[in-house]
């Protein structure tokens, strides 16, 4: 390109010098300040800061971010919360206690509200998170071994492994499964693997993530 000067540092643009079209859909945004325009298709999303400039599972943010405010760059979002899940069997519970599926995910952590499988094997519970994120880590209370994956199919020989708990654990102790890899996907499955048939229940189940915007 003319005009260019060979050096060594940092090189700096003045935005006003670069022609609106190549912003695309976030041509006339309204985000936030504190949030960034994403393109997604003909229209646009705005989403924080933090998850705007992710890659690879780690944030990209102004050192002087990290160093003065004191921000943890290298962890994602609570990205599960009230959003669509399912199970693999309907438990028919007492009125007294919650146990659908959407409660292990609406922020309320009680030993009476929980979702609820059935005896089964392999019982299992997902949560669709409406995007493709980049897996970090799960966080939920377990007493035996099991499973977490991530994927955009149910089917677990499609979708990654993120990782496992090979329990036992003290009954309400809180388990962080984090990611081996950060896997990418839209749904997040998790698996309690017994030897004898055995419901699987959790009050709350935390999964967090960064928007893949790659």
């Amino acid at each position: 390109m003319d005009g260019l000067i060979k050096s060594v540092g940092n090189s700096f643009l003045a935005t006003s010098t670069i022609p609106e079209e190549i912003a695309g859909p976030c041509k006339s945004h309204d985000c936030k300040v504190n949030e960034v325009c994403i393109p997604k298709s003909q229209n646009y999303i705005c989403v924080p800061l933090l998850e705007g400039f992710a890659e690879r599972g780690k944030l990209f943010v102004n050192v002087v971010l990290s160093d003065v405010l004191n921000i943890d760059v290298g962890v994602g979002c609570l990205v599960s919360q009230d959003k669509q899940t399912g199970q693999s069997t309907p438990y028919s519970c007492p009125s007294s206690l919650t146990c659908g599926a959407g409660a292990g995910v609406d922020g309320i952590k009680s030993p009476t509200n929980m979702f609820h499988t059935n005896d089964e094997l392999e019982p299992f519970w997902w949560v669709n998170l409406g995007e493709v994120y980049e897996v970090q880590k799960v966080v939920s209370e377990k007493i035996s071994k099991m499973l977490v994956h991530v994927g955009i199919s149910l089917d677990t020989s499609q979708m990654e492994l993120c990782g496992q708990f090979i329990g036992p654990a003290v009954t309400g102790q809180v388990i962080e499964t984090s990611c081996i890899t950060f896997p990418k996907g839209q749904l997040v499955k998790l698996t309690s693997v017994n030897a004898v048939p055995e419901a699987f229940h959790l009050a709350e189940v935390e999964v967090y993530g960064i928007l893949d915007i790659i």
